[in-house]
């Protein structure tokens, strides 16, 4: 029975794909409240396959004997694929920055897509540095830094590290990476519509701050793991922690955002 005026009609839910959707009856005589952007945080697809590729380690460490050093290399390796599709986003992009339109708006886009592969490519290649030079013992000095050389390395080397470094189950599960990462940017970015109405420039900075959590949460608990004596089942706890923060940062990348 309702009281004080109140309305008897039913609140409305709608979940559904990208764009404006309403999402519940606000009183009488009102209409529906909406929100912009994808009413669901991300596709169940993405969800499961991220999850499901960052419990392959698991079984790297349990029966493989896979090593700190080789977990760190995995996941360095996969901050480069998280570039490589925020590039594709630069790329793909309906928003602006400013008032440029047509050819001029294009031009923007490809000239900060191509300062993105070089400034993204030095952060990439030096983290790579990084994670050889304090995990990798002996591969500090071996092949894996041979193809750094010219006046490149410093942009592209990264590339040099993941060539010789990468092999046998690590490259299967870096393309599994690579995979789950291209599910997420079809089902959230192509299918949905996501971040395609956000100027270059936000995009441009949306990698880094996922980046840098992540690899300050995984460096300190690497260093932590090198100190036990990497014990197999701290490293399977290790890779439970990578999973549990990159899930975390994955919703959060892609919550609904509100209308503007």
């Amino acid at each position: 029975m309702a009281s004080d005026g109140a309305s008897n009609e039913p609140t409305e839910i709608v979940i559904g794909r990208a764009g404006r959707h309403p999402v519940a009856s606000t009183g009488p005589g009102s209409g529906p409240v909406t929100a912009s952007g994808p009413a669901t945080v991300s596709t169940p697809w993405a969800i499961g396959s991220l999850v499901a590729v960052n419990l392959v380690p698991l079984a790297g460490v349990l029966f493989l004997g896979w090593s700190t050093f080789d977990l760190m290399l995995l996941y360095w390796f996969e901050n480069g694929i998280v570039g490589l599709f925020a590039l594709l986003k630069i790329l793909l992009t309906r928003g602006r920055d400013g008032d440029a339109e047509g050819a001029s708006a294009a031009f923007e886009r490809l000239f900060l897509a191509g300062f993105f592969v070089l400034h993204y490519g030095a952060f990439w290649t030096v983290h790579g540095f990084f994670v050889v030079a304090l995990f990798g013992g002996g591969a500090a000095t071996g092949g894996a830094f041979a193809p750094m050389s010219g006046p490149l390395w410093f942009f592209f080397g990264g590339l040099g590290i993941a060539g010789a470094a990468l092999h046998g189950g690590l490259l299967l599960t870096a393309m599994g990476l690579l995979v789950s990462h291209a599910v997420s940017f079809i089902g959230n970015v192509l299918v949905r519509g996501e971040d395609l109405d956000r100027p270059p420039k936000a995009l441009m900075a949306q990698p880094y701050g996922r980046v840098v959590v992540l690899h300050v949460t995984l460096v300190l608990g690497a260093g932590l793991m090198l100190g036990l004596g990497e014990p197999a089942i701290g490293l399977a706890l290790f890779v439970l922690l990578k999973t549990i923060v990159d899930l975390g940062a994955h919703l959060r990348s892609h919550r609904p955002r509100p209308a503007a």
